[in-house]
């Protein structure tokens, strides 16, 4: 059990030394087209990663599976409390149904509410995009959701100081 805490621990380690910004992965879910999961990964104050797991109900419904890479404005528009950034960027995103499969690349725009004294945001998000496989189309995806944010060195540091 102690060698499966150890890797565990190793492999997350590994996965944040290149990005010293937070150390933080917000996890929450978003609903819209389409529906599911959404994480988030900073890389730096204004680049991220967004990864989403999720269920398209329109057109041929299937599993949606995708990557955007984000970059954020925070100069925009200002807040008293907390952050609201702008955010923008591309993505790639695979989408199952039935017996095919579409992928497709998308230009995410979004808003996100971060709040200040709590590890959380909301966020709107529209991306228009265009399919590539099996047959080039129009892709409309949005949705509006939220995220929680952990701490993985700490988590980290709390883990291999058990071990």
């Amino acid at each position: 059990m102690k060698q499966l805490i150890f890797l565990l621990a190793l492999f997350t380690a590994l996965s944040t030394s290149a990005q010293d910004f937070k150390g933080l992965y917000g996890v929450g879910l978003a609903v819209g087209e389409p529906s599911g999961f959404s994480i988030k990964k900073f890389n730096s104050a204004t680049h991220a990663f967004q990864y989403t797991l999720g269920y398209s109900t329109t057109g041929n419904s299937g599993i949606n599976l995708g990557v955007d890479f984000l970059l954020h404005d925070y100069e925009f528009i200002s807040a008293n409390k907390g952050s609201i950034p702008l955010y923008y960027g591309l993505g790639a995103h695979v989408k199952s149904y039935e017996n095919e499969s579409q992928i497709y690349v998308r230009v995410p725009l979004g808003v996100s509410y971060q709040f200040k004294d709590f590890p959380a945001d909301v966020f709107f998000e529209f991306s228009p995009g265009i399919a590539v496989i099996p047959s080039p189309n129009l892709v409309v995806n949005f949705g509006v959701g939220g995220r929680f944010y952990f701490d993985i060195k700490r988590a980290v540091k709390k883990v291999e100081g058990t071990i």
